[in-house]
């Protein structure tokens, strides 16, 4: 039995194709969304991880910035290169058509796609004319595969685990750094802000280092060819708060905080690495003075270096080490007005390196030129308070005080550029002391006695520090009445002799000497006058003449006969130093007569050098005495031709002559002279001849003393004589009167 099959038509046969074809655009959709979460989930978890390890290196090796910068863009390129592969190929699959997603279907439920493609294919071969394929079979085909898809459970067919687990990895993902960002939200915002926005905001440190001196360049200015000093701190010194942050000075630019650290730690050592200009690198450890406080001594060095400090957990980037120049004085000039002068301005000093000196009260005005500009220039003194100085431009200061006494004045200078101090200028203005005129008065050739009608040689000197004025000469004779005239009265002359002063353009001598006989004959003393010089001179001192005064010189007025025989007096004194002379010479003779042995000889050339030596002297001071009464006309013109021809003549030729070659003899045998020159016989010979003469000049002073004798004597007789006759012719006037006078 046979039943007829009802087969679709075409147009049913269409409507079950257009059916399969939205039931496979839903399942492209769903793999398009299962695809695009797949990708959502690659995406957000290599985010993450790359941040997580970017995160973690940066908090490990504390990166600076262009190290972040390198590594960031290294990681986005690898992240976006492997997401672009992920996104391509999920791209590609979701880009099925109808045929390639019947035999993906068909891996995961065989069978589905032979269907799929029957419901798909075959109702094309309707539509082909010529064609020898049979229309009801392919619409049984057709209908069979419909009713098999029809009974199928598409549903089935997606993996539901695999999208939650997608869903659930997103979720994750994203919940990680939102977990990071709750937990620990300062890490989270220093992340961002480094990784993000280039920020150079550090990680929490436990030790951060300052730089005394750093400016906000980050240099140290150090003196060139000088040692630099450079002091390291973990204390904290500079750290100040500002708008709710703190910031850490001294390190170049000031590093930013948000919570002040409250236990910094001290780092067991810094390290610091200097590198100079022409490339070579220094690494050293610095010296730990105190807890916190590190000093490390840059050697000298004319050029500038970098270095790096590393300490705990910090590190400093490059700082500069800048060596400049000291400033200093390029110059220093002093104008001067001093005291009286009559040229009222000022004066220029040409050399201010000299020795400063001025009189009191002088106005010095000082200008104080730098080698660049300047910030500041200081003056200061031992003691007191230093006159202001005012800016005269960039380079230049100016002053001006009175001098009241000798000034030290410390000079130092302040660049504008650098900051740096120059080194100490010493500046040295001392004070003259205009003192009185110093004059000294002697008198040559005489004694403190001399005759009515001597001559008085006087010897006058004066100095000053600025310059002489006037010299004169004060003389003051005052006659005292004698013990048999009281009636006569006291008497005082006194005179003023001025001494001219020699001039030379026009300046002022500041010494001077001069001679000035003093001749009393022309207005003979009595015996007993008093004679008083005072040597006075004036100077040109500022403040107005000074008067400086000798010692007073006093002499006074006696008989000639006494001052002679003072003089004999003298001069039998020196006679009796000349015998003891001649028996010191005599006692030699013996000795040189027998076997004298070198060591006597040393001797005896020692007591001829005593003996020339006083004989010398003798025959000076015999000179002197020959002086003095030639001054005071004591002694006749034969007497003294006596005592320079008989004694002093003599003298002085033995002295030069036979003396000289007696001690060169001696010495010869001594051993301290030409041994082939030396001859016993000659040193006797030269002794004896030394001895002879001694005896002819003591012969001469004994006669010329019994000449003296006698002429004193003659002179006795003659004045008992004058005497006797003026008592006879006073007796004879007496009588006279007692004759004719008339009595009451």
């Amino acid at each position: 039995m046979s039943t007829a099959m009802e087969l679709p038509t075409i147009e049913s046969l269409r409507e079950e194709q257009r059916a399969l074809r939205a039931e496979l655009a839903r399942i492209r959709r769903r793999l398009t969304w299962q695809l695009a979460l797949e990708l959502a989930v690659d995406a957000a978890s290599a985010v993450v991880a790359t941040a997580g390890v970017l995160v973690l290196l940066d908090w490990w090796l504390r990166l600076d910035r262009p190290a972040r910068a390198v590594l960031l863009a290294i990681a986005a390129t690898g992240l976006v290169a492997f997401l672009g592969v992920r996104a391509y190929r999920r791209w590609r699959s979701a880009r099925l058509d109808e045929l390639a997603l019947a035999m993906t279907l068909d891996r995961f439920r065989p069978g589905t796609g032979q269907l799929i493609a029957d419901v798909l294919q075959l109702p094309m071969l309707l539509d082909q004319p010529g064609s020898t394929v049979s229309p009801a079979m392919v619409r049984l085909a057709v209908r069979m595969a419909c009713e098999a898809l029809a009974a199928s459970d598409w549903r089935r067919l997606w993996n539901h685990q695999r999208t939650a687990a997608h869903a659930s990895a997103l979720v994750l993902a994203l919940i990680v750094p939102a977990a990071f960002a709750a937990i620990a939200p300062d890490a989270a915002r220093l992340s961002l802000a480094r990784w993000l926005r280039g920020s150079n905001e550090r990680w929490p440190q436990q030790t951060y280092l300052s730089v005394v001196g750093l400016d906000e360049r980050g240099r140290i200015v150090a003196p060139r060819e000088e040692r630099a000093v450079l002091e390291v701190r973990s204390d904290l010194p500079m750290l100040t708060e500002q708008g709710g942050r703190w910031f850490v000075g001294g390190r170049g630019e000031r590093l930013s905080l948000r919570h002040k650290p409250e236990h910094p730690v001290n780092p067991q050592s810094v390290t610091i690495r200097e590198k100079t200009e022409m490339g070579e690198t220094h690494e050293s450890v610095m010296v730990e003075t105190e807890p916190g406080h590190f000093r490390f001594e840059f050697p000298p060095s004319a050029s500038t270096s970098t270095f790096e400090l590393t300490g705990g957990d910090d590190w400093l980037e490059p700082l500069v080490l800048d060596r400049v120049d000291r400033p200093a004085l390029a110059a220093t000039k002093i104008r001067v007005r001093e005291p009286g002068g009559s040229d009222q301005g000022f004066r220029s000093i040409d050399d201010p390196r000299q020795h400063l000196v001025f009189l009191p009260d002088t106005q010095v005005e000082m200008t104080l030129i730098g080698t660049e500009p300047l910030a500041e220039a200081r003056l200061k003194i031992q003691s007191g308070n230093a006159p202001p100085l005012r800016r005269i431009d960039e380079k230049t200061f100016a002053t001006q005080w009175t001098l009241r006494e000798a000034t030290t004045l410390e000079v130092g200078l302040t660049s504008k550029g650098t900051g740096l101090e120059s080194k100490p200028a010493f500046l040295s203005i001392g004070l003259m002391r205009d003192r009185d005129p110093r004059v000294t008065l002697r008198a040559v050739g005489v004694g403190v006695h001399v005759t009515p009608v001597a001559t008085i040689p006087l010897s006058i000197a004066a100095t000053d520090d600025i310059g002489l004025a006037a010299l004169r000469l004060q003389f003051d004779r005052t006659t005292v009445a004698s013990e048999k005239d009281r009636a006569t009265p006291t008497k005082s002359k006194q005179e003023t002799v001025k001494i001219p002063l020699p001039s030379e353009s026009g300046r002022p001598p500041l010494d001077h000497q001069a001679r000035h006989e003093f001749s009393l004959m022309t207005d003979p003393a009595t015996p007993g006058t008093l004679l008083r010089f005072l040597a006075e001179a004036d100077d040109k001192c500022a403040r107005g003449p000074q008067t400086g005064r000798s010692t007073p010189l006093q002499l006074q007025v006696v008989a000639p006969e006494e001052l002679f025989y003072e003089i004999l007096l003298r001069q039998r004194s020196e006679r009796t130093k000349f015998i003891a002379a001649l028996e010191s010479i005599e006692k030699q003779g013996p000795i040189l007569d027998g076997k004298p042995t070198p060591e006597d000889h040393a001797r005896i050339t020692q007591v001829v050098q005593a003996t020339a030596r006083h004989l010398d002297q003798i025959g000076n001071r015999i000179g002197d005495a020959l002086q003095e009464m030639k001054l005071n006309q004591v002694g006749s013109p034969k007497s003294h031709r006596l005592l320079q021809q008989g004694i002093i003549d003599p003298i002085k030729a033995l002295n030069a002559g036979p003396m000289i070659e007696l001690r060169g003899a001696l010495q010869a045998l001594s051993g301290a002279g030409n041994r082939a020159n030396a001859s016993e016989e000659t040193a006797r010979k030269l002794h004896g001849q030394v001895v002879g003469r001694m005896k002819e000049i003591l012969d001469q002073m004994s006669q010329w003393e019994s000449f003296v004798d006698v002429v004193n004597q003659v002179a006795e007789v003659i004045r008992m004589q004058n005497q006797i006759l003026k008592a006879t012719e006073k007796a004879r006037e007496t009588r006279t009167q007692e004759v004719f006078e008339d009595r009451p």
